[in-house]
């Protein structure tokens, strides 16, 4: 683990045989940003990046500090520098094309500054980024796939960066090579269909091309050639995503800017939502991929008109953050945002744009709203809320955030901030945990955390998910002894009726955990008839009664003891 600066990154041993590269950014207000190449995708952040978080609370000293690497550059010689470079290129092949992108020559006698990019290089590198043959099944697959979307992303991040400098053309024949790539060759079959990096690799790639199609001058004829082109690529990049890619690109290479009610709503005629608009699920539409284009040239006013008028709230809002607008942009997001997603959006926007207490404002109102994502906006209120000072505003989103998705932990950061009031707080997280329809699984967890068990065995039955079933079972064995041997027969019968032989493993760890309560009870001869009587019902299920047998053993009675030991 080394601390560069307001990072810290670290190698995480994971699943793989590579080890994980977790990313974790500071700033004033604690955790900014967190990142790690695992492939976990299910809400709220991995394990990997949640073992680092740890040992930085509880174990700083293991973090080796070092120096930014802009530092450690600031005294090196032209002649030092070069070395690395050339030292670093040597080790790793990669890097000498990326070297040779970078510093291709401009054409200095031009009264226009033109970059110049060595295509074939571009090309090299894209078809260097698919994945290898005999990748297929492999247990290296995901990295695989993640490799591949890391050096897509620098060569599109070689288009963007000719974008910036005003340089369609450029953008255009770096993201043509790739695209091309891509569309020709054969390596979908070879990866994994949910790495999540992969998928929004090609989503940008798709919205770079759009970008670069509304930037770039074309005739008639080549808007019609380039809506082929990217239509075909599409097609084909398609087979992997099951989703449109370049279809936009296609979209932007047809219309262009030409629109008549386009440019009304670009110089301000038309007024909020006058611009109808159709975006497509899971990708940019054309008119997020304009606002793009406009952001990236400056042209903040016609940015604001076509927000407004295409209904693009969102941007709008955050766009006058940006600008500087904070007042406007707290109004316009409490006024006409209802999601807590969009209001934790523009509250982040505010944050990073160095307005913490505006980005509160937006963030309390959002705890006014229901929707998606209100536990996610809560916890970020809760956490900044608190960094502030603002220690009532971090107690009501603390109580939001575990009211929204309760567990051990948003119940123990309610108790961190609630002080003296704990006590009163207390008793009405726990009676809004019993009022819960359908009951959470992490509620049990709470109340096991409390001791209260019948509280806990009520919500294992309301839930029926052998889950939480499972956490109840452990955890209350010893209190709920005959609650545990009900609820254990009960699960382990169906399986073993059924003939389910694949789950006969989870069928006897019922009846295990059935017999340490029937030992807890003082009936543990009662539960051996129980299991006895099974296994002689059931003696032609092969897989089943050796199993059985093993259970019986290490669940001997007392008396079977002695005389086991008497030989």
């Amino acid at each position: 683990m080394v601390r560069r600066g307001e990072t810290v990154r670290a190698d995480v041993e994971g699943s793989q045989y590579q080890p994980y590269t977790v990313t974790i950014e500071f700033d004033d207000a604690g955790v900014a940003r967190t990142g790690c190449t695992c492939p976990y995708d299910h809400g709220g952040i991995c394990k990997h990046r949640v073992a680092v978080l740890l040992i930085c609370l509880r174990d700083p000293e293991r973090v080796t500090d070092s120096s930014p690497v802009s530092e450690l550059l600031e005294g090196a010689s032209r002649e030092r520098l070069e070395e690395l470079l050339v030292e670093l290129s040597e080790d790793r092949p990669g890097i000498a094309e990326w070297i040779e992108l970078r510093l291709t020559p401009t054409d200095a006698a031009a009264s226009d500054t033109t970059v110049s990019v060595n295509i074939d290089s571009i090309r090299k590198r894209a078809k260097h980024a698919l994945p290898k043959p005999g990748q297929r099944g492999h247990k290296d697959a995901y990295a695989e796939a993640e490799r591949m979307s890391s050096e897509l992303d620098e060569l599109i991040d070689q288009a963007q960066q000719a974008l910036d400098a005003g340089d369609g053309e450029i953008a255009v024949e770096i993201l043509e090579a790739v695209s091309d790539v891509l569309a020709t060759n054969r390596w979908s079959g070879l990866l994994p269909y949910d790495v999540t990096e992969l998928y929004e690799t090609l989503g940008t790639l798709g919205e770079t091309f759009a970008e670069a199609m509304l930037v770039v001058e074309l005739s008639e004829s080549e808007r019609e050639q380039w809506e082929q082109r990217l239509t075909k690529w599409d097609e084909e990049i398609r087979r992997f995503t099951g989703r449109p890619t370049l279809a936009v690109a296609a979209d932007a290479a047809r219309e262009g800017w030409d629109d008549d009610l386009l440019q009304r709503a670009l110089d301000g005629s038309l007024t909020d939502g006058e611009l109808d608009v159709d975006e497509p699920e899971f990708v940019a539409g054309l008119t997020t991929v304009r606002l793009f284009a406009l952001e990236r040239q400056g042209r903040t006013d016609e940015y604001l008109n076509l927000a407004r008028a295409a209904g693009k709230t969102q941007n709008y809002t955050e766009m006058l953050a940006r600008e500087g607008e904070i007042q406007a942009s707290v109004d316009c997001a409490t006024e006409n945002l209802s999601t807590p997603r969009s209001l934790l959006d523009i509250a982040k926007t505010l944050r990073d744009t160095d307005n913490p207490m505006a980005a509160l404002d937006v963030a309390e109102h959002g705890l006014t709203v229901d929707g998606l994502r209100k536990d996610r906006l809560a916890e970020w209120l809760r956490d900044r809320a608190a960094s502030l000072g603002e220690e009532d505003l971090a107690l009501r989103a603390a109580i939001v955030a575990f009211e929204e998705s309760p567990s051990p932990s948003t119940y123990q950061a309610v108790e961190e901030l609630a002080g003296d009031e704990w006590e009163s707080v207390r008793s009405e997280l726990l009676e809004s945990l019993r009022e819960q329809t359908p009951a959470s699984g992490h509620a049990a967890e709470v109340f096991l955390k409390e001791g209260l068990y019948d509280d806990a065995v009520e919500v294992a039955e309301r839930s029926g998910r052998s889950r939480v079933v499972k956490t109840v079972v452990e955890e209350v064995r010893e209190h709920r002894p005959q609650w545990v041997i009900r609820t254990c027969k009960s699960n382990a019968e169906p399986i073993v009726e059924q003939g389910k032989h694949d789950s006969y493993e989870t069928a006897v760890r019922w009846l295990r955990y059935a017999g340490e309560a029937a030992r807890e009870a003082d009936e543990l001869d009662e539960w051996r008839e129980y299991v006895e009587t099974m296994r002689d019902e059931h003696y032609r299920k092969y897989k089943l009664r050796p199993m059985l047998d093993d259970l019986l053993e290490a669940f001997q009675s007392p008396v079977d003891s002695e005389v086991s030991s008497d030989g």
